[in-house]
């Protein structure tokens, strides 16, 4: 039973996620520095994928209640959230979002050295 906490919190996390990256391609929230960019088609395409996966996720474990020969996919169904999780958030450390540098280069001064 302690198991089905852990589900429904993990795909509620899936579901939150995806929203977030979805609409933070919208409306940013602001929270990043203006050299940091992601790439709006793969942010959009991450959160659609968290999004259907957490409320899949979370119909498979209410209808399990109602028939528990759904019950023996939920382990595997976990397993495949965790994984999908674990490249989301490598995705968002490695991949996701890229430092590009806009700003004019500082003058270079000579007049130091001897």
């Amino acid at each position: 039973m302690i198991f089905l906490v852990f589900y429904f919190i993990l795909f509620a996390v899936l579901l939150f996620q995806g929203t977030h990256v979805a609409g933070e391609v919208k409306n940013p929230l602001g929270t990043l520095p203006e050299e940091i960019t992601q790439n709006p088609v793969a942010a959009s395409r991450w959160g659609l994928l968290l999004i259907l996966m957490g409320l899949f996720g979370a119909a498979l474990g209410l209808l399990s209640f109602r028939n528990p020969g759904l019950a023996k996919a939920l382990p595997g169904f976990f397993a495949i959230g965790v994984a999908s999780l674990a490249a989301y958030g490598l995705w968002v450390i490695f991949l996701g979002r890229k430092a590009e540098f806009i700003g004019k280069a500082a003058p270079v001064d000579n007049h130091g050295h001897h």
